[in-house]
């Protein structure tokens, strides 16, 4: 891990204490899954780059369950964005346009999860 990386999670997860919210820090779906069987989250934040896969086939079978995901990745092209996006990723953030962008965006998402369950 390098230390942007850290403070890009550190950042996200004063951001989710901040409102209010839980976060799991877990490299595998299928740890945090096991560790905590019943705790469905409202939001998956993804990176592109994962160490045995990518983030467009992870997010493949995570949307088959979860329906919010929103990636954070260094490699953002419009390639990517266009295959995110057709898969159900709602949003592709870049690294490159720093934590406050992503922040910005898991508001609006939970927001509109929030707004969409009051209807």
């Amino acid at each position: 891990m390098t230390v942007n990386q850290c403070a890009a999670r550190c950042g996200v997860c004063s951001y989710f204490d901040r409102v209010g919210l839980f976060a799991v820090k877990q490299r595998t779906r299928k740890k945090r899954f096991r560790k905590r069987p019943n705790c469905v989250p409202d939001l998956i934040v993804l990176d592109y780059k994962l160490q045995t896969s990518d983030g467009i086939r992870a997010a493949d079978g995570i949307l088959r369950v979860m329906p919010t995901v929103v990636m954070f990745t260094l490699y953002k092209t419009a390639e990517l964005e266009l295959e995110a996006y057709r898969i159900g990723i709602r949003c592709v953030i870049g690294k490159e346009d720093g934590i406050e962008s992503l922040l910005c965006a898991i508001d609006s998402e939970l927001n509109s999860s929030l707004n969409l369950g009051k209807s």
